[in-house]
């Protein structure tokens, strides 16, 4: 039957062209009437002018995107670029909330074409590179780059590979800027929410050109080590060197280096000992959050031998968030700076006590309605659903489930190269569908745009475990784990290689990893339960008992609520429920 349909309606080649309205849930919620009005009038403009003004037309329209084809593809690039302009148009200046942008994704390919639809893969994979593209861009694939002239009809940035959703393989990406429009053009947003922290190389005492270079190189070591924080910013030695040994008040500095910490401080050497004296402060409010001293031998230091910089970095991370932390425990939230509230929120999510947990959800909503266009608070509500079924505090596992696929839609509909959305939408497969494999690929693609990014590294693991890739898994979750030694999440990390030991049947390598992450963190409810079931089949059948009376006590309302996401295939889940079970876990 397919070859019958297939000789009655001929492909051909043609540049496949779909346009995807970014934000479009939240633009319909918000400005309903405005946004259908001003959609409607631009798919007008684009069926009657743009499609034929390039020998193209218009296929089809929904409520939030466009399919449209064209002879060329340099015809169907040219389309693109008058498109973002047209719908430009019916943006005003004074209302950046309903501000509506396009994601363009061209591709070349055999397509069945009808009057009202066009058939084939290739469809997809026009779709597919939409996602790929950020605000107010257009992205290509290999096929509609080799057909243009770089400089000519576009300006042409190559993105290399890139996974895509429900695509085996990896396509390489190009972005297309309209020519003499700058390669880095794309859609106004608000600035990164995460606090930038300044690390001032420090001067030697008394000064001495010698050892000038040492406060240097261990100013960058530790920005090198603050920089895989994902919750924050940290400032090149570049842009702070200037303000070394300058008589500055804080706020000054806070308003020319726009950072909101700064750590600095000074040194002596005496033969081959150094003696570090540092403080970190914050510079809005003028108020020193740290101060300390901390020595280390010299060619220790420059081995990586001491622990000089590990000890600062664990106190400017620490002391950055717990003072964050406080203020979003104690003060209302529109008093306070976003930043402040974004690792506040991390704070209470990661505290596991209800009320913080609870107050969290608060906290990223009312960040999420100040910076509708970030997409790190919705992906962090993502995680907070998530949570919520981890640790057994739902009645209605399935509605949390459809909220976190709602918050991951979102994030990744704001920006689809955000690590943090990325991971959230492959957390969705999960939790969602059971579909690993697609997980997988986000978790993929979220570590191509951050090679250090932790939470990929852990969630891969789990999508490897599930595969049978256990090598693999085990070693992931060591990635994570070693990107984040100094990072108040590190048990969520050893709760993931507790798990990938699990699935290989490794169970004393579990339950060791396991019990270092409840050592950690005793409320965290996924690491009791790996505990307890690596402990069962490590044949320390006593050991797991009372784990399990620990975990009743210590989590008196978690159930066994998500314990399938702590194993993996069918004969793992079996094996995990039935350990929690016999060891006396109550569901």
């Amino acid at each position: 039957m397919a070859d019958e349909w297939s000789l009655e309606h001929p492909a051909s080649r043609r540049a496949i062209l779909f346009a995807d309205l970014v934000e479009s849930v939240r633009l319909y919620e918000q400005f309903e009437a405005r946004t259908i009005d001003r959609w409607r009038r631009f798919a007008s403009l684009a069926r009657e002018q743009v499609a034929p003004k390039h020998a193209g037309r218009l296929v089809r329209t929904v409520g939030d995107s466009l399919l449209m084809e064209f002879p060329t593809s340099a015809s169907a690039t040219a389309a693109a670029f008058d498109l973002h302009e047209a719908l430009a148009q019916f943006n005003r200046p004074d209302e950046s909330d309903a501000t509506m942008w396009l994601r363009v994704g061209v591709h070349e390919a055999n397509v069945v074409a009808e009057e009202r639809e066009l058939w084939g893969n290739g469809v997809n994979l026009a779709a597919r590179l939409a996602s790929t593209a950020q605000p107010g861009q257009t992205a290509a694939s290999v096929q509609v780059r080799s057909s243009l002239c770089d400089g000519v009809q576009a300006r042409i940035e190559d993105l290399g590979l890139r996974y895509m959703k429900h695509v085996s393989e990896p396509m390489r990406v190009f972005v297309l800027h309209a020519p003499g429009q700058a390669a880095t053009a794309r859609a106004p947003s608000s600035a990164d929410l995460r606090p930038a922290v300044a690390v001032v190389p420090f001067v030697a005492m008394p000064a001495d050109a010698a050892n000038d270079a040492l406060g240097h190189a261990m100013a960058d070591d530790i920005i090198a080590s603050l920089s895989r924080h994902p919750g924050l910013r940290v400032l090149s030695r570049a842009s702070t060197a200037a303000v070394r040994g300058l008589t500055m008040d804080l706020p000054r500095l806070h308003a020319l280096l726009g950072a909101s910490f700064l750590l600095s401080g000074h040194f002596y050497v005496r033969g081959s000992r150094i003696r570090l004296a540092a403080e970190l402060c914050e510079l809005r409010g003028g108020e020193v959050l740290w101060a300390g001293g901390v020595s280390a031998d010299v060619d220790a230091l420059f081995e990586g031998q001491d622990d000089l910089v590990p000890h600062l970095v664990a106190q400017v991370s620490q002391q950055v968030l717990a003072h964050e932390l406080s203020r979003v425990r104690s003060l209302p939230m529109d008093s306070l700076a976003s930043y402040s509230l974004l690792l506040g929120a991390q704070g209470l999510l990661a505290s596991f006590v209800p009320s913080d947990f609870n107050r969290a959800e608060h906290v990223l909503t009312h960040l999420a309605d100040r910076h509708p266009r970030q997409a790190a608070p919705r992906a962090m509500l993502a995680s907070w659903h998530m949570y919520r079924v981890l640790q057994g505090w739902t009645d209605n596992p399935e509605a949390d489930k459809s909220q976190l696929r709602q918050q991951a839609q979102r994030a990744i509909d704001i920006d689809p190269q955000h690590p943090g959305a990325l991971v959230a939408d492959g957390v969705a497969h999960v939790f969602c569908d059971g579909d690993f494999g697609g997980a997988s690929s986000r978790f993929k693609e979220a570590l191509q745009h951050d090679p250090q990014h932790a939470p990929a590294w852990a969630r891969l693991s789990e999508a490897q475990s599930e595969g049978g890739q256990h090598e693999e898994a085990m070693e992931s979750a060591q990635r994570a784990i070693a990107l984040t030694p100094l990072d108040q999440q590190l048990f969520v990390y050893l709760s993931y290689a507790a798990r990938a030991a699990f699935s290989a049947r490794r169970y004393a390598q579990a339950a060791e990893q396991a019990r270092a992450s409840v050592r950690m963190h005793a409320l965290h409810a996924p690491a009791h339960r790996l505990l307890i079931a690596s402990l069962w089949y490590a044949g320390e059948t006593e050991a797991a008992r009372r784990a399990a009376t620990q975990y009743v006590q210590l989590l008196p309302e978690a159930k066994a609520h998500g314990s399938t996401r702590a194993a993996g295939t069918p004969s793992v889940e079996t094996r995990f429920t039935r350990a929690l079970h016999d060891a006396g876990v109550p569901r």
